[in-house]
């Protein structure tokens, strides 16, 4: 059976396991809450607020999110697969073994978020704020990225093959920790990524 929210907040509630599939749900502010196992595919939210929730097992798949915040929420082994997230907050909120194919976040604020370990090779991540993001490990190969803030971001081991990062804010760490082959850079970033190999650019060699 379906559930239907009728409270404008919710805080230490249990919805384990609740069908809240193809609701709409509009400025609901939901704290320290557990939806472990929970539907929510093809649900709509519009500045909904999530403040440390739990998303273990739950179905968000074909889910669209707009100006909606998910504060030091976990999600683990949560289906995000074609959902969409346009102009959302996810700042704190940590990504283990989730399904991300066909995601789409758009204008969204991914501080301090963890993704480490994910996979999201071939996804529009470009403009978003992801300074400070644990980028650990994952998969970003063919990414657009372009203009993206990923100041602070750890990134050893992540694969940002064949991905373009013109224009994005890139520390000095990831020119040497990330796995870069194939990736398009402006010129302005090939210098940085020289001086972050200890290489110096001079002029034409004189005779």
């Amino acid at each position: 059976m379906i559930h239907q929210l009728s409270e404008s907040s919710y805080t230490g509630s249990d919805f384990v396991e609740v069908d809240l599939s193809d609701q709409q749900i509009g400025a609901v502010e939901f704290t320290d809450c557990d939806f472990s196992g929970a539907v929510l595919a093809g649900c709509a939210t519009s500045r909904a607020a999530f403040t440390r929730c739990r998303f273990v097992g739950a179905e968000l798949y074909s889910s669209s999110h707009a100006n909606s915040s998910f504060l030091g929420c976990t999600f683990e082994r949560t289906s995000w697969t074609n959902a969409v997230l346009t102009g959302c907050r996810l700042v704190g909120s940590t990504f283990t073994h989730c399904r991300l194919t066909g995601l789409s976040i758009r204008e969204c604020d991914l501080t301090l978020s963890s993704f480490a370990g994910e996979k999201l090779a071939g996804t529009d991540l470009s403009g978003l704020r992801l300074r400070e993001a644990n980028l650990t490990g994952a998969n970003l190969r063919g990414c657009n990225l372009r203009g993206a803030d990923m100041s602070g971001a750890r990134t050893g081991r992540a694969d940002l093959r064949d991905t373009d990062l013109r224009g994005a804010v890139v520390d000095a760490g990831t020119w040497v920790a990330a796995m870069l082959t194939g990736a398009k850079i402006t010129l302005d970033q090939a210098v940085l990524f020289a001086g972050a190999h200890g290489l110096t650019l001079g002029g034409p060699e004189s005779e």
